[in-house]
């Protein structure tokens, strides 16, 4: 009877280190949930599921992997869900600046600080439209406009004020000289719907990923007068200049980056920093990252964790100016 309790201690043992092989390092022992705050097929899911593949087609991860769709509420739902699972290194979520400005905004108590910050995926550049016959002609030109008036010209600016596309314009602007809080801004309930808005003459200019507005770009309906970015896009978009070309210090970065809940031992951030470069060198992301012109800005959690903190420093700073900031 003794013998026998003893194998069941021993067994009871493994079973609790079983995320911990031999040489100290840890590694998932159970099934793998990617939590994401946004409905199915929008760029959260979509970044999710791209790794979802990677690293099961190409055995990077050896458990299996869930991508988990959890809407609502600024992303506060997919949050506490994620911090619901403290500690555990089977549970991460993707995000981008709207964990930021949304905690700034007071839609969501948790930001940045209150999770385990692992890697920069990558970044997009943010591009400035306008309708392939607008009398605009430069980044510079509508600078000017807008110092001149700052009420010329209405942007449409994402879902809501406050947004990451207003913060993105409002960092432009003001990088111009520009008074940002006279500025026209309109919202819509979608991407999609701001696109339409340009299209149809309702607003003047958008701010936005070169993914969202390439399209049309290429179908000659928008026309691009400048990247906020250090420099220029690649393939077609090449000849588009960057702000700073014209004189405007004007840089944004539009990241996505994996996040842990709150407390994850350096082990688990390690093992998942580790996995994250592994699946960005692949030829499946590569792909992904030249069809979609996203930029290699992958930053491990240390130098991740400093650059989330300049960011809502100052998206803070530009929220507070505009009077959104809670």
């Amino acid at each position: 009877m003794g013998f026998l309790l003893l194998l069941l201690v021993l067994g009871l043992a493994s079973n609790a280190h079983d995320a911990v092989p031999a040489s100290g390092q840890w590694k998932p022992s159970k099934k793998i949930e990617f939590v994401v705050g946004t409905s199915p097929s929008g760029i959260f899911d979509q970044t999710a599921r791209l790794l979802q593949t990677i690293l099961r087609e190409k055995k990077i991860v050896d458990v299996p992997i869930i991508v988990i769709n959890k809407p609502g509420g600024a992303e506060t739902i997919s949050n506490t869900y994620l911090n619901q699972h403290k500690g555990d290194g089977h549970y991460l979520g993707i995000t981008s600046g709207n964990v930021l400005s949304n905690h700034i905004l007071g839609k969501n108590p948790i930001t940045y600080r209150d999770l385990s910050p692992i890697a920069m995926l990558f970044s997009e550049a943010t591009v400035i439209a306008i309708k392939a016959d607008s009398p605009i002609s430069s980044g510079q030109e509508l600078v000017m406009k807008l110092r001149q008036d700052p009420q010329a010209l209405t942007f449409a600016v994402g879902s809501t004020l406050g947004s990451v596309p207003h913060v993105a314009v409002s960092f432009i602007m003001k990088a111009a000289g520009g008074d940002i809080r006279k500025m026209t801004a309109v919202t819509y309930r979608s991407s999609g719907e701001s696109i339409i808005a340009l299209l149809g003459g309702h607003v003047d200019v958008i701010a936005g990923a070169v993914t969202l507005v390439g399209p049309h770009v290429k179908a000659g309906k928008l026309r691009l007068i400048g990247v906020a970015s250090t420099q220029r896009l690649k393939g077609v978009f090449a000849d588009v200049p960057t702000l700073r070309e014209q004189g405007i210090d004007g840089v944004v970065i539009n990241w996505r980056g994996i996040f842990g809940p709150k407390d994850l031992g350096a082990g688990q951030v390690a093992y998942w920093e580790e996995v994250s470069r592994e699946a960005t060198e692949t030829e499946i992301w590569k792909k992904h990252q030249k069809e979609n012109l996203w930029e290699d800005t992958f930053m491990r959690g240390n130098e991740f964790k400093s650059f989330l903190e300049s960011e809502y420093a100052k998206t803070r700073a530009i929220l507070d100016e505009l009077g959104l900031a809670k």
